[in-house]
């Protein structure tokens, strides 16, 4: 579902952490009332939240693209949840010049874009 209204950063929260754990919460209890035989995802947005964030992590993963490109060397993002990584994976998965991986332990968990040295 989609919300709407005033104040809805302290909703979202930091870089999303409430809304996240709001939409897991869901999840959960969703799935545990369709039973386990059931795949359920529930996904909670606040004002276009989800879809600015996804832009950002896209023009982020491009960014550390070129710099490891152009530097030679692995770039490290920031830690970010595991459906943030996914989308930095996805986003550049096409590409024949970079690689990702992720690094470290939940919930410092990191991504690495390292230029494919032919």
């Amino acid at each position: 579902g989609e919300l709407e209204g005033e104040d809805l950063g302290l909703f979202i929260g930091r870089r999303g952490q409430t809304i996240d754990a709001v939409q897991h919460l869901a999840t959960r209890i969703v799935q545990r009332d369709a039973g386990e035989d059931e795949r359920v995802r529930v996904t909670i947005d606040a004002a276009g939240w989800r879809e600015r964030r996804r832009e950002a992590l896209e023009e982020e993963a491009d960014e550390a693209a070129e710099t490891a490109l152009s530097e030679e060397r692995p770039v490290s993002l920031e830690p970010m949840s595991a459906a943030e990584r996914r989308i930095v994976h996805q986003h550049l998965r096409d590409r024949e010049d970079v690689e990702t991986h992720s690094e470290g332990d939940e919930p410092r968990r990191y991504l690495v874009v390292s230029p494919v040295i032919p």
